[in-house]
């Protein structure tokens, strides 16, 4: 069964949330989204305050939380194409949930430590990046694809919201009912979304006989986006993102906002927030405007508007000025970021995507880290301001560039 047979057996809505399969992916999404966002914020508050430990310890169960994901995200995408993405899915929110009220159960008996919250956050990561990819090449499988890009930016407002919110509520909870409480939680909404996708109806997985090995079943993937002119450069300008846009939007501002601006580091909070604002905005317009004409040139525009936002932040001399950039630059980051996965997902084929996805995962999250860490060496150097501008302006040249040159994005559909 192919998605438009799924699709058939209901009338075509207006929106993705009018096909069932697809609101119980999405009712998974929020639960889910809400706990990833949620997780750095508690384990660091865990080391910090209930172990009162450094801030480098807390530094490195934050990076365990995160370092499973350059290791097995491919993987998860060949188990992805050969495997009942539902039942894999179902798998990684149960073994999530298990590893999460394994933990509260834990804290509350007084076994707190560092060994057992560094095995729980490795734990907790692994399932969180073997789930990735599965989650996202399941959107285009329950949705016909008139409705992918409203689908994407549906998923996109979902993390957005959850961004806001998944840390306060998060606090609030362990304000109340202490850390164990708020672990125990976490675990509930992942339970949550077990309910969510257990309702989804999907077609089952056969895998790939011409892919024996996970060797050559992640070669497969790495070959048809390598082989694709249109899908190398969305992927090489997704690189760029991650490794630079991310890393600058969210480490350097806020060492700018405190040495060039003269403000507090946690002054920079209200402008993530604006960020996250201008995502909602962007990808409301995204899902609203889903079938729009020349879907590639739009997103050239908007990354092109972004990478010139973000090199004048650099230059800012008041907080009111690279507020309102913030905002924009999200508006042009909601755009970028649903129609960059629209694109590449409309032109994967289904047999690959788990793997073509698993590889999005990668490059979306895997580079920011290396990227943060370059600008800081960099900002110690010649300071925030100039690390922004000169940063975010060779991303815009790169961007201009491949504007003007790459014909295969431009016509991409």
């Amino acid at each position: 069964m192919t998605q438009r047979a799924l699709a058939a057996n209901e009338a075509t809505p207006s929106n993705a949330l009018g096909v069932r399969n697809f609101r119980c992916l999405w009712l998974n999404t929020i639960t889910f989204a809400l706990v990833m966002n949620a997780t750095r914020f508690v384990y660091g508050w865990v080391v910090l305050d209930a172990l009162n430990r450094s801030e480098s310890q807390q530094g490195l169960v934050v990076f365990l939380l995160g370092i499973p994901t350059l290791v097995l995200v491919l993987p998860a995408g060949v188990w992805a194409d050969r495997l009942d993405r539902r039942w894999l899915l179902l798998g990684t929110q149960l073994g999530g949930g298990l590893v999460l009220f394994g933990t509260a159960v834990l804290i509350g008996q007084g076994h707190l430590s560092m060994t057992m919250l560094v095995i729980s956050a490795l734990a907790l990561g692994s399932i969180l990046a073997v789930g990735s990819p599965v989650r996202s090449s399941l959107i285009p499988e329950v949705l016909p694809k008139e409705l992918l890009y409203s689908g994407i930016a549906l998923n996109a407002l979902a993390m957005t919201g959850s961004m806001v919110v998944g840390a306060v509520v998060a606090q609030l909870v362990g304000e109340v009912f202490d850390f164990d409480g708020v672990f125990a939680y976490l675990g509930f909404l992942m339970l949550l979304g077990v309910v969510a996708i257990h309702r989804m109806d999907t077609p089952p997985r056969h895998g790939n006989p011409n892919s024996v090995t996970m060797r050559s079943a992640v070669g497969e993937g790495l070959e048809f986006v390598a082989g694709d002119a249109a899908l190398r450069t969305l992927f090489g300008l997704l690189a760029l993102a991650g490794a630079v846009m991310n890393a600058l939007m969210f480490v350097t501002v806020q060492a700018f906002v405190k040495e060039d601006l003269g403000r507090t580091a946690g002054d920079a909070a209200p402008l993530f927030g604006l960020i996250g604002i201008g995502l909602a905005i962007g990808s409301t317009i995204v899902m609203r405007r889903g079938n729009m004409p020349n879907k590639g040139t739009v997103f050239l525009r908007a990354m092109t508007c972004g990478t010139f936002l973000l090199a004048l932040m650099g230059r800012t001399t008041a907080f009111w000025q690279i507020a309102l950039l913030c905002l924009l630059m999200g508006v042009a980051g909601g755009f970028f970021i649903n129609m960059n996965q629209g694109l590449i997902q409309s032109n994967t084929p289904s047999h690959l995507m788990g793997r073509v996805m698993g590889l999005y995962s990668l490059v979306q999250a895997g580079l920011t880290p290396f990227g943060a860490l370059a600008f800081g060496l960099l900002a110690d150097a010649i300071g925030p301001g100039n690390t922004i501008t000169w940063a975010a302006g060779a991303a815009f040249l790169i961007t201009v560039t491949t504007y003007i040159r790459a014909e295969a994005i431009h016509e991409i559909a």
